[in-house]
């Protein structure tokens, strides 16, 4: 009796189990298929892998390679990333599967589990030992989880670390009870261990949730701070084209009366007096940032940010080719070009003669935006940043929108000047 109840509970346990294992990849890689479909097929797998390994010897090779070779052909199969990616996440899940059977033998296994004779145990002492088990795996696949997607969440190795010990404690903890329960057998401790399990789970799951989201609103803090300034740009920026617009209709009003007072002082033979009524038509000013490339916010934002830079002395070199209908959002935008332009700032603060150059061009399906400036001889540079970022994020930021769009980032110095390229892959 005894045996059949935990044949039930072991496919019930290595069904959870096999789920963590997909639901890692899963949400780490791209399916080859749709949701509902990959989830179905990963169903039927779990089918000749459960009955595949019940059929041959325990601990054999025979059974670790099939288990092994299935696995991996299977991640290979419903995922679509490139097949080296797919490898090392699949074989960083079986790593996990390893670590997860380590700590569980030099720790909590009974001598039946480890001789192989786990279905001949009592069906509560079974459900203990595999729900410790369970858990541990839990634990262990959420944090790898966070490690294999530790970019999309932003987290270092030492935020991810840190993380980690919340986890670590509550399952030193989970084992201290797990000892005091087998000493005392009882049906109600069993079920105490249980909620207790589930309980630290969705602790750690809530836990990683509230810093998330912290995270996110201070994120989203900072781009309503961004966006905010963008709006003041675009109105700096209107204003300008038509205090511009308003000049030159001036102008050609005027083009007439001029043109006739240029060719009566030409007639009458004053050449002088005509060059210099000329010269003064040509001094009429007119903003040679304004219209700079078509997409109105880039121009709006680098129009007020080249002004401000020429004004503290910094010379600006600007040579921007931007389409209206780029591929990427206004907010990355403004994140490119007010890093990139900052970070050279930043370089050349203390030069004697301090110029910045900035060109954003296309190629090949790449958008191509690069600044070089000199390097500050005394090496001090001063921190300036777009307002509502940290100082420390400048470099992270372009490194987290060239991954967001396939690209790359590539920074150096070299005799004295600093190069900072970003390439985005805009199709």
């Amino acid at each position: 009796m005894n045996i059949s109840v935990n044949y039930i509970l072991q496919i019930i346990f290595d069904m959870l189990y096999v789920s963590m294992w997909f639901g890692v990849l899963n949400f780490t890689l791209t399916k080859r298929y749709s949701r509902r479909l990959t989830f179905f097929l990963q169903c039927l797998w779990f089918l000749p892998y459960f009955f595949g390994c019940r059929a041959l010897p325990f601990m054999s090779e025979i059974r670790v390679l099939f288990s092994i070779t299935i696995y991996i052909a299977a991640a290979l199969f419903f995922y679509k990333d490139h097949w080296t990616k797919v490898f090392f996440s699949a074989a960083m899940v079986y790593l996990t599967i390893i670590t997860n059977e380590i700590i569980g033998a030099g720790l909590y296994y009974p001598e039946e589990a480890l001789m192989g004779n786990s279905l001949s145990m009592r069906p509560s002492e079974f459900l203990r030992f595999m729900s410790i088990s369970l858990a541990t795996a839990g634990v262990l696949y959420f944090l790898l989880y966070l490690f294999l997607n530790r970019q999309k969440y932003r987290l270092s190795a030492t935020d991810w670390g840190m993380f980690a010990l919340f986890p670590a404690s509550q399952y030193a903890l989970m084992y201290g009870w797990f000892n005091s329960i087998r000493q005392t057998d009882t049906d109600s401790r069993t079920i105490f261990l249980g909620v207790v399990v589930c309980a630290c789970i969705a602790s750690d799951i809530g836990l990683f949730a509230a810093v998330m989201r912290i995270a996110q609103r201070a994120q989203l803090a900072a781009e309503n701070s961004m966006l905010a300034a963008q709006v003041d740009s675009q109105g700096k920026h209107y204003q300008d084209l038509t205090a511009q617009y308003e000049s030159i209709r001036r102008m050609r009003h005027d083009i007439a009366n001029h043109l006739n007072a240029m060719e009566s002082l030409m007639a009458s033979g004053r050449d002088i007096e005509a060059q210099e009524y000329l010269q003064e038509l040509n001094s009429t000013p007119i903003d040679s940032t304004l219209g700079m490339c078509e997409h109105p916010v880039v121009d709006a934002f680098l129009h007020n940010k080249i002004n401000a830079a020429k004004s503290s002395g910094v010379e600006i070199d600007a040579i921007i080719d931007l389409p209206a209908n780029v591929p990427i959002s206004n907010l990355d935008l403004i994140r490119i070009f007010g890093n990139m332009l900052d970070n050279a700032l930043d370089a050349c603060s203390q030069c004697l003669s301090p110029k910045v150059s900035l060109s954003c061009s296309k190629a090949q399906g790449c958008l191509i935006v690069s600044t070089t400036s000199p390097i500050s001889p005394s090496g001090n540079i001063k921190s300036r940043r777009i307002a509502g970022l940290e100082q420390d994020l400048g470099q992270r930021v372009l490194s987290d929108i060239a991954t967001k769009y396939n690209g790359s980032l590539i920074f150096g110095e070299n005799n004295g000047i600093r190069k900072t390229e970003l390439i985005l892959n805009i199709g």
